[in-house]
Parts: C-alpha cells; sequence; structure tokens
C-alpha cells in the first residue's frame, strides 16, 4: 500500500501517483487527465444543489502534486474544462493567481471534446492537439498511433470489485500494450465501468492510496 508506486510503460520509467498523477522524471512531466474545471458551476446554473469548491479543491491538488515532484511541465490530457466557462465562475477567477504562483512549470493541455466547447478562452494555458514525449503520445481519446505508445484520458475508467457483501468502486490506471488511460482527475467526473474481462493490467487508487489490480 503506497501513495506513489514506481511503473515500468514502454520501456520508460513512470512513477504513478494516487492523487490519479503520473509523473514522467525523464522530461519532468506530471500529468493529469479529465480535470472537468467549471462542472459544478454548470451543475449549479442548471438548479443541482452541488457544493461550491470543487475547482479550489482539485487546483490545491494540483498545488501539492507540483509540490511534490517539481516538474518543469504539467500537462493535462484533455476535457480540461467541463464547458464554456462564464464570466465570474469562481474558476474564472482563481486560475490567473494558481498560475502566477507557479510560474516556473509549464502549464499545458491536449484539447479534448469538451475543450471545443471553450474554444476562444484564453487563461493562459498552452493548448495542443497531441505532443510527443520520449515513446508517448499524449491525446484525450485512447486510440493507437503507430510507433507511439499513447497515454489519454476521456474514458474515466472504474474497476468494481464484490466479495460477498463488501463491493469498492474505485479510479485506475489502465495499461495495455498500445494505449493507457489515466483515472479521471476532476472531483465530480463519475466513471466508467472497466468490464473484468478486459485485457490488460490496472492500478486502483483506494482513498488516495494505489493496489494493483486482479489478473
Amino acid at each position: 500500500m503506497s501513495r506513489t508506486l514506481n511503473w515500468q510503460l514502454a520501456g520508460a520509467e513512470v512513477v504513478l501517483h494516487g492523487d490519479c498523477a503520473l509523473f514522467y522524471p525523464a522530461e519532468s512531466a506530471l500529468l493529469v487527465a479529465d480535470t472537468h474545471f467549471g462542472k459544478a458551476a454548470l451543475m449549479r446554473r442548471r438548479g443541482l444543489a452541488v457544493p461550491s469548491g470543487q475547482s479550489r479543491d482539485d487546483l490545491h491538488r494540483l498545488t501539492n502534486l507540483l509540490e511534490e515532484f517539481n516538474p518543469q511541465r504539467l500537462i493535462v490530457l484533455g476535457d480540461f474544462f467541463h464547458h464554456r466557462p462564464m464570466p465570474g465562475e469562481p474558476f474564472l477567477d482563481m486560475f490567473p493567481g494558481w498560475l502566477a504562483q507557479h510560474r516556473a512549470v509549464s502549464v499545458e493541455a491536449v484539447v479534448g471534446n469538451h475543450d471545443r466547447h471553450a474554444a476562444g478562452v484564453d487563461i493562459g494555458l498552452r493548448w495542443h492537439d497531441h505532443l510527443d514525449l520520449g515513446p508517448f503520445r499524449l491525446r484525450h481519446e485512447p486510440e493507437q498511433v503507430p510507433g507511439r505508445h499513447v497515454l489519454a484520458g476521456h474514458l474515466h475508467p472504474v474497476l468494481t470489485l464484490q466479495v460477498a457483501a463488501d463491493r469498492l468502486r474505485a479510479p485506475v490506471f489502465w495499461f495495455r500494450d498500445q494505449v493507457s488511460v489515466l483515472p479521471s482527475f476532476g472531483a465530480l467526473t463519475g466513471g466508467w465501468d472497466l468490464p473484468r474481462t478486459a485485457e490488460g493490467r490496472t492500478v486502483l487508487v483506494v482513498e488516495g492510496e494505489l493496489f494493483q489490480g486482479p489478473d
């Protein structure tokens, strides 16, 4: 049981973290997927009684990761936004100050399907259609790319384990030969149930601790 786990992937050394992050030391790059900033604000506008503070809490989690790994780059693997943000939303008010606190880090994002709704919103991010780092292709959708190992998000994978009356549903890192998927980082993102028959290996995230999944 640990908050970090050293992992070999496509011949490279990476570090998995129990806050749903992956650190690639060779490129000093910290990766997370599917932050979906602004989702809580949208739900409140639609009349749902969702507590405020999701964006603040998720930015605080990112700060803790930056302090732990001291990366040169923070890269979000798509769906940085959940929707096109409205003026005055808490995230838009907080993010410039947060960026200013972390000037030494290049904060970047791969364009995800939700980010296309936010075209033209300038908040100081570097946007990419995709990125190549070492053996990896960083993209949002988990689709194979010849000659690269794809690191992606989009699916929000979770695994459900049950023994008698005890049931656990946990986010997972899902590793396959050519494509691996990070768990979603955002607090309100939900999850897609990974079939127990799915190929590959999994690492479960349970209350910030990492456990290798069943074979």
